[in-house]
């Protein structure tokens, strides 16, 4: 499956191709693609809308994810 993932800090976005929808598999993606300062970071996913949100330690939405689905 495809995954969008946009990181607003520098505007970074990217795809990714991924076989299993996890939390480690997503966080592997966005601590090396994404520059994020902070590794303590949070996900939410809503299997309704296929998006995702990612979050940091401070409780503040710095980027999201969304899935093909």
């Amino acid at each position: 499956m495809k995954v969008n993932f946009n990181i607003f800090k520098n505007e970074i976005s990217w795809n990714a191709l991924i076989h299993q929808l996890n939390g480690d598999v997503l966080l592997r993606h966005i601590l090396m693609k994404g520059n994020i300062d902070n590794r303590d970071i949070e996900l939410s996913y809503c299997d309704e809308t296929c998006q995702g949100k990612i979050i940091n330690s401070e409780n503040q939405l710095i980027g999201n994810f969304s899935i093909s689905c």
